[in-house]
């Protein structure tokens, strides 16, 4: 399976690894400490400003999840919990050797399933707007149900300022056909991963203690996918952590502010920009 050609990742490179037999996309650039960057349901284009900017600072490896972008999924790889062994089989591949490990909306669950199965696997860990824990509780919805929105509609929810890839019609009528099939796979493999239950595994709470590494997590101030209560159940469920809201940042807050997302990382991480100064 080839890789489509993404504008947005000029400043690395885009190529495809195989993982015990299957093809996954791999996006690297940069130099410095290395950094496993776990996208969302926006992909890896959806990351690029972000991915540009800890660039400056890490040596970023970025896949795109099994069935995502141009990734192959083998078919029994269906669930959440799956995608954290196959991580982990992904590091030793690239003998990544505890980095930082960051995980945006859909990515930041799949980030903190991995290092609950193997908590000394990471350096430190970042979840942004972290999806994972149950979305409901009986008749209240903590996170905005994606399925039921429309394309634009979600669009206006997902972002403060930054577009979410296929959410503008004008310009999805003149996307390329190879654009477009990413799009396509990207929302059958988020409906695949999070479909029932929702968004969530209802074992993950009763999970996160086993994380060792120092954790950060950031949500967007005018997040509009996820409820305070779901913040507040994220606090509880990972104590340990350090917990930052980012101004002027929708649920997708990467791409809201990349610059002042990028910049937190580099701090938590103790790293210095090693260029884009």
């Amino acid at each position: 399976m080839g890789t489509a050609g993404l504008d947005e990742l000029d400043f690395g490179k885009l190529s495809v690894v195989d993982l015990l037999g299957t093809e996954v996309e791999m996006f690297t650039a940069g130099q410095g400490a290395p950094l496993l960057f776990l996208h969302g349901l926006d992909g890896l284009e959806g990351s690029a400003a972000a991915l540009r900017e800890l660039a400056g600072s890490f040596t970023v490896f970025a896949p795109s999840h099994p069935g995502f972008g141009a990734s192959a999924r083998p078919a029994r790889l269906n669930r959440v919990d799956d995608l954290g062994y196959f991580y982990l089989d992904l590091m030793d591949l690239l003998s990544l050797d505890r980095p930082l490990v960051v995980g945006t909306s859909f990515g930041g669950w799949v980030a903190a399933e991995t290092l609950t199965k193997e908590p000394a696997r990471a350096s430190r860990i970042v979840l942004a707007s972290p999806l994972g824990l149950p979305t409901a509780d009986r008749r209240e919805q903590y996170v905005a149900d994606i399925f039921m929105l429309s394309r634009q509609a979600l669009g206006a929810r997902m972002q403060r300022s930054a577009p979410l890839p296929g959410s503008d019609m004008a310009a999805l009528t003149k996307m390329p056909e190879d654009r477009i099939r990413r799009l396509m796979r990207n929302d059958e493999a988020a409906s695949l991963y999070g479909w029932t239950p929702y968004m969530s595994n209802p074992k993950l709470p009763d999970r996160l203690h086993r994380i060792a590494a120092p954790a950060l997590v950031l949500w967007g101030e005018d997040d509009a996918i996820v409820s305070p209560t779901y913040r507040e159940a994220w606090r509880a469920a990972l104590p340990q952590a350090e917990v930052e809201s980012i101004a002027g940042a929708g649920h997708r807050l990467h791409a809201d502010q990349p610059a002042a997302f990028a910049s937190r990382l580099a701090a938590f991480a103790g790293c210095r920009r090693l260029s884009g100064e």
